[in-house]
């Protein structure tokens, strides 16, 4: 059952099956959310280090390039 907003009706009977999906249905949402969360953080993370890697190249090229150059 996927969560819906619109239950339980105001004033309705409680009923213990609907409750359950209902909170059964957040909990899913939740779980998607936290893998979501987790491997977007993993793909920021490998972005960092390519970044760190790009950043560590550049600088060696500007090196080589200044030493080719002679103003090394």
């Amino acid at each position: 059952m996927a969560f819906d907003p619109t239950k339980p009706v105001d004033d309705s009977p409680l009923d213990a099956a609907e409750m359950r999906g209902q909170l059964t249905a957040l909990k899913d949402l939740s779980d998607a959310q936290q893998a979501t969360i987790a491997d977007l953080q993993s793909n920021i993370n490998d972005l960092s280090l390519q970044a760190g890697d790009n950043a560590a190249a550049i600088t060696a090229l500007q090196a080589a390039v200044a030493a080719l150059q002679g103003n090394a």
